[in-house]
């Protein structure tokens, strides 16, 4: 009965013993078994690795060659040869326009121009054509007479001259160009008959309202002058004229242009009128209306009248044109010698 019960205890005092050792040697069969799963993997990895090195030690190696020379070989367009065609072919829309050819049509021949003579691939490739329409193309243009077909094989194709090619063309362009002038002229004709028998029609007259402006265009207009300036003007229109101009009437007498001044003032009587009749030629008549007229080698004038702005006589409005009808009509109110105009109402 004592030992059951001393054997009972011992038992429960090495039962963790017990357990401690079977967790270590689980452990340790985990660990063995980890360790040579991790050994497997290893060889396999190499494995597969030493085949990956075998594999780029086979490979051949790459070397870069030229573009250029690449596409030469196997037919297609080089870069400058590119760069050149593309330049021709980009005039195809006034081909197009001038000659009537489809866009098609216009750029295969103006890449044979380019080329010189080619195939129908090569043909393609440069001048953006599909390959499918390019023999359609040039059997067209061979119909037109603007390509040569060359005997053999493969087949190729040379351009015509453009300038026999297009001559019958550029005479025809030639012929309606002189034949529309033609029409062009005799409808010009037609209407300046007609024009002169119409009814009423308009002029160009242009108006000033600035006294600054006024003068200046009466400065330009002297100025242009070549051949003979008339200047009818009461005394204010001289005095105003005379301290504007002065320097330009100078000028235009160095020129040999010939200078009339038809004023009111006596150039016996008064000094500014007997200066300027040193220099050219002054005729007294009388205008009690105080104006300022300009005319200018007969093709264009200016009229102003003449009002008082504070204490100053400054021109407050004006006419300026180059109409001829006009400027004989006025010239004759104010020139007549047979009727002198003594007033006239602007």
């Amino acid at each position: 009965m004592g030992d059951s019960k001393f054997g009972k205890q011992e038992i429960e005092a090495r039962r963790p013993l017990l357990a401690g050792v079977n967790l270590s040697s689980r452990l340790k069969t985990k660990r063995g078994n980890e360790h040579v799963t991790e050994q497997r993997a290893k060889r396999r990895t190499a494995s597969r690795n030493s085949n990956f090195l075998n594999f780029q030690t086979d490979r051949p190696r790459l070397i870069k060659r030229r573009t250029d020379d690449l596409t030469n070989k196997k037919g297609n367009p080089g870069r400058q040869e590119a760069s050149a065609i593309a330049e021709i072919l980009s005039i195809w829309p006034k081909i197009v326009e001038y000659t009537g050819l489809s866009e098609y049509e216009a750029k295969v021949y103006l890449c044979l121009i380019g080329l010189g003579s080619s195939g129908a691939r090569r043909l393609s490739l440069f001048c953006d054509v599909p390959r499918t329409k390019v023999y359609g193309t040039l059997k067209k243009l061979i119909d037109y007479g603007l390509v040569v077909e060359i005997p053999g094989t493969p087949k190729r194709f040379v351009p015509a001259s453009p300038e026999n090619a297009f001559s019958a063309i550029l005479n025809i362009v030639k012929n309606k160009v002189n034949d529309f002038a033609s029409v062009v002229r005799i409808l010009a004709e037609t209407h300046e008959a007609v024009e002169k028998e119409a009814g009423p029609h308009s002029k160009i007259v242009w108006y000033l309202s600035d006294a600054k402006e006024i003068m200046e265009k009466c400065k330009e207009i002297i100025r242009q002058s070549k051949q003979t300036v008339t200047i009818f003007t009461s005394a204010d229109g001289l005095s105003l004229l005379f301290n504007s101009t002065h320097k330009i009437l100078d000028e235009l007498q160095e020129q040999g242009v010939e200078v009339k001044l038809h004023s009111p003032l006596d150039p016996k009587k008064n000094p500014l009128a007997r200066e300027l009749s040193y220099l050219f030629e002054v005729t007294k008549v009388e205008v009690a209306t105080p104006i300022l007229f300009v005319d200018s080698d007969h093709q264009q004038f200016l009229l102003a009248r003449i009002g008082l702005q504070g204490d100053e006589k400054k021109p407050e409005s004006a006419i300026f044109s180059d109409d001829p009808t006009l400027l004989s009509m006025i010239s004759l109110l104010l020139m007549s010698e047979k009727n002198p105009l003594k007033t006239v109402l602007l």
